[in-house]
């Protein structure tokens, strides 16, 4: 009885924070709304977690589905044969139920209703497919962030992950290992020890294998980072498994012994990169950079232009943007806030060989006539 009462109440927290992310979306809150919804938000921790995954899940959406398996109009016409699922709309205030044609003093203009079916109608569409996709995503077990956010996760076993901005894991719990996919961005992962379930990073062909340790793990658009913080990791670069940890979870509970053969062992204060062509270990890592992130710091050493446009666009609406003429004309040192994009741009701003192009959607980096 507890649980179907404690399932009850999550459904109820997910419904009314589906139905308030479609509020603030419309922007028609005004100042009794707003303060309502704070008042929604403070009433507990679920709220804000259920507002948040929710942001999280529409900001992710394309990648739920990357096949196209589910189209909207059918997913609608499978919700509306179960009757338990359609939800008749209502009027608002002052409109009347028994409109009829000979009754025009009494009906709202018909724009004014055309607009509130339209409304009525969107915003049922889109909370129905809103709370489909964080039911598909909640199965699943995939966690995400929004731009500019940061998420601590504690798993069931123990273990702790902490995501950076724009990143997303789905986690899978088997009796033989523990699997977490890296989809995109980075984590930071604290493993709880359980010499019997190892704990499985995978960050597309790349794979990071833990027992008990504290390890990061970045996935970029050309390779993974893998910085170990403590203990011990395993590392199997393009280890072969097209479907990724699917076919790892269906093998024999002996055959990860047998894959760590091919592995290279990294211990704390080591760090890797693994591309498609090779793995190659840094030389003098820089432990506290790569997780300064967590400090909501960008820490850069010696890096290309190139590459610090990609980090300040993992944080900011308003995209930095390398102009050709500035590519490899010089690298860049020190340590930024991920929050006060003012900081790199001022810094920017004071090189001499370049020349900063300021938009309301970009910020252009040139190089000095």
């Amino acid at each position: 009885m507890e649980r179907a009462v404690r399932a009850r109440f999550h459904t109820q927290v997910y419904e009314e924070a589906c139905e308030w992310f479609i509020e603030c979306r419309a922007g028609d809150l005004d100042d009794i709304a707003r303060a309502e919804f704070d008042r929604w938000l403070r009433k507990s921790p679920d709220h804000q977690s259920a507002y948040l995954e929710i942001a999280a899940i529409w900001n992710e959406g394309p990648t739920l589905d990357p096949a196209n398996r589910w189209d909207l109009d059918t997913l609608i016409a499978q919700g509306a044969q179960d009757l338990d699922n359609v939800v008749a709309l209502k009027w608002t205030t002052g409109a009347p139920s028994n409109m009829t044609r000979g009754h025009s003093s009494t009906r709202a203009p018909a724009t004014a209703v055309a607009r509130r079916r339209l409304f009525a109608m969107g915003a049922s569409i889109s909370l129905a497919a809103i709370a489909l996709a964080s039911y598909l995503v909640a199965r699943a077990g995939v966690y995400g962030t929004a731009l500019g956010e940061q998420r601590s996760l504690a798993l069931d076993d123990g273990s702790t992950v902490q995501l950076d901005s724009r990143s997303s894991i789905r986690v899978r719990y088997g009796q033989h290992e523990r699997t977490v996919d890296l989809l995109q961005g980075q984590a930071l992962f604290h493993v709880a020890k359980d010499s019997l379930r190892p704990f499985i990073v995978y960050s597309g062909k790349t794979r990071v294998s833990a027992v008990g340790t504290q390890f990061d793990v970045y996935r970029k658009t050309d390779g993974t980072l893998v910085t170990v913080v403590e203990g011990r990791v395993a590392i199997l670069a393009n280890d072969g498994h097209p479907s990724g940890p699917t076919q790892a979870r269906n093998a024999a509970p002996d055959a990860d012994a047998t894959d760590l053969r091919d592995a290279i062992f990294l211990a704390a204060g080591e760090q890797i990169t693994v591309t498609p062509r090779a793995a190659r270990r840094t030389l003098h890592p820089n432990l506290a950079g790569a997780t300064a992130w967590t400090q909501r710091q960008l820490v850069f050493e010696s890096t290309s232009l190139t590459e610090v446009a990609d980090e300040f666009n993992r944080y900011n609406e308003r995209k930095l943007v390398i102009d050709s003429s500035a590519v490899g004309l010089l690298h860049i040192s020190g340590v930024f806030s991920s929050t006060d994009a003012a900081s790199l741009i001022r810094f920017l701003r004071d090189r001499p060989a370049l020349r900063v192009i300021e938009t309301p959607t970009q910020i252009r980096v040139e190089k000095t006539p």
